[in-house]
């Protein structure tokens, strides 16, 4: 290699070296700059809990079966940790939070040698809340007292004591995580402002007329040209606006309500269980308030297992919800035997 060329390399490879040093200068200042903005933007746990208007910025809690644990959001709203998509009703989160920011013991007992006496040695209730300043309060729960109403517990704050706790501690954490769900709130599906109701029923092979094996019945409203709250109802043809099943279902479909969440996520193996391998399908075509056309699908499986209600679901939402079975008996019915046998 002639002495030129090593010049040249030298100069090239100095050309390098001082291009690699200014792009990881950029990229340094980059970054100092994102994380001041980051720092900058991120709310302290202090300010989440003031705007909550909460002592405590995490809760969690064993009640003897199950272990559920919450905490605030940068919003100040109270989430389930293990779904934290979860539409929760924190009314029992902050039912908790209360009794342990009043939390008074009816009495106060010296620490005994053996905790098992008060069924503390090894307790299956416990509660642990957390700070804003990551400070914990925890609590433990032991045996009932003699009129079951109250409950030994120990509180870390006081490591030399037993307590006597009310029992509206222990029967607040014995509530599901289920029955924390924010209920989905249904359309008011008013006569007056439907379109079409289409009911899809499950596979049969005795059915009339089938789509892909299944009874499909489409009922369709005629609103008047002068009277848009005058509506007559059409089946195949035939004017149906005066038969009882029509105005059984008519009924039913206004007062519509969600009873409890069953299961946010299910397994394939429990939407199959609750039915949804083959459910009936409802679907209500109708105008909004601003006159706009929109839809509202309902899946509707089998009977749960006391035959109070059937488990339904929401358009293409997965989570599965109870209804109850008077209000779905109309619908069920036209489902199956279509408009015609109903009658």
């Amino acid at each position: 290699m002639s002495w030129k060329e090593k010049r040249l390399i030298t100069i090239l490879s100095i050309i390098l070296a001082v291009l690699c040093a200014a792009v990881l200068v950029v990229l340094s200042i980059r970054y100092r700059a994102a994380q001041a903005a980051k720092d900058q933007n991120t709310v302290s746990p202090s300010d989440i809990a003031e705007a909550a208007q909460s002592e405590y910025v995490a809760l969690s809690y064993s009640n003897g079966s199950t272990t559920l644990s919450f905490s605030l959001n940068e919003n100040g709203v109270w989430t389930w940790d293990s779904e934290p998509d979860f539409p929760l009703d924190d009314t029992n989160v902050k039912s908790i939070l209360t009794i342990l920011e009043t939390l008074k013991p009816q009495q106060t007992l010296d620490m005994p040698e053996d905790l098992s006496v008060y069924g503390l040695d090894a307790p299956d209730v416990s509660l642990t809340a957390t700070a804003p300043d990551d400070a914990v309060l925890t609590v433990t729960l032991g045996n009932a007292t003699t009129d079951g109403t109250s409950y030994y517990a120990t509180i870390n704050s006081d490591p030399d004591h037993v307590f006597i706790l009310a029992g509206t501690l222990r029967q607040a954490m014995q509530t599901p995580i289920y029955q924390m769900c924010r209920l989905p709130e249904l359309p008011t599906l008013a006569e007056a402002q439907m379109l079409s109701i289409t009911l899809q029923g499950p596979k049969t092979e005795q059915a009339d007329t089938e789509t892909d094996g299944r009874r499909t019945t489409v009922l369709t409203a005629v609103h008047a040209e002068d009277d848009a709250a005058s509506v007559s109802w059409r089946a195949g043809g035939a004017n149906i606006t005066d038969d009882a099943s029509l105005r059984a279902l008519l009924e039913d479909l206004a007062a519509l309500r969600v009873t409890k969440c069953v299961d946010w996520h299910p397994s394939n193996e429990a939407a199959v269980f609750c039915g949804f391998d083959d459910p009936v399908t409802l679907t209500v075509s109708y105008q909004t308030d601003s006159g706009a056309e929109t839809s509202f699908e309902m899946k509707v499986g089998t009977q749960n297992m006391d035959g109070t209600g059937r488990y339904v679901r929401f358009g293409e939402e997965e989570a599965i919800y109870l209804m109850e079975l008077e209000l779905l008996d109309p619908m069920m019915r036209l489902a199956y035997q279509g408009m015609e046998e109903a009658s």
